[in-house]
Parts: structure tokens; C-alpha cells; sequence
């Protein structure tokens, strides 16, 4: 049995949701311990190893993640 494939719009509407905005990570806070955002998910910083600017709507936590 094949697997059913989605179509290039359907990817690109899905693709445009992660890539739209902030997007919640899983994360807790190390201050608050509510669930860090990632501020910007398109941006990666290019450190050794790659970075993700976070930020917490809780408590006003800022900071990265890898």
C-alpha cells in the first residue's frame, strides 16, 4: 500500500503556519515555568551550534535555545 502525498498546496499552507509567527516549544521557563516560545522560528542564528532566540509571555524570560 502507498502512502497518500500531499500536495504542494497543502505543504505550503503548513509550511506557512510554522514559519508565520511565535510558536510554542515544549520548553519550560527557568524562571516562571510556563511554556517558552520561539520568538521568531525562521530566524536561526548561525553560532556553532545553531541558535533559536525564546522568549516566555509569562514572565518576560528572554534568551535562546539550541
Amino acid at each position: 500500500m502507498t502512502k497518500a502525498l500531499e500536495t504542494l498546496e497543502e505543504h505550503n499552507w503548513r509550511a506557512i503556519g510554522f514559519f508565520s509567527g511565535p510558536v510554542k516549544n515544549g520548553i519550560a521557563c527557568p524562571d516562571c515555568g510556563s511554556e517558552l516560545i520561539d520568538s521568531n522560528p525562521s530566524i536561526c542564528l548561525t553560532s556553532h551550534p545553531p541558535q533559536y532566540r525564546i522568549h516566555c509571555s509569562a514572565c518576560g524570560y528572554t534568551g535562546t535555545r539550541l
